[in-house]
């Protein structure tokens, strides 16, 4: 038995259904597209967050070794 009454199985209602569903489908890929942006940016971000890390210790590193053979900055 359909949960559906005859007189709700129609060429439009069918019609209204078919873009309804079309609108979920391209709501749902918009979606999917916008997860993947946002992922790949944070991936981006990431190697940037790594890359400045591995700056910050090597001048870090540089730095003690002139204040060690300087003995001071000046």
């Amino acid at each position: 038995m359909s949960r559906y009454p005859d007189e709700q199985l129609t060429p439009r209602m069918l019609a209204q259904k078919l873009d309804l569903f079309r609108r979920a489908d391209a709501n749902a890929q918009n979606t999917r597209s916008e997860i993947s942006k946002t992922r790949t940016r944070l991936h981006e971000l990431e190697n940037l967050l790594v890359t400045l890390e591995s700056e910050v210790v090597e001048a870090a590193e540089f730095a003690d070794a002139y204040l060690r053979r300087r003995g001071s900055m000046d």
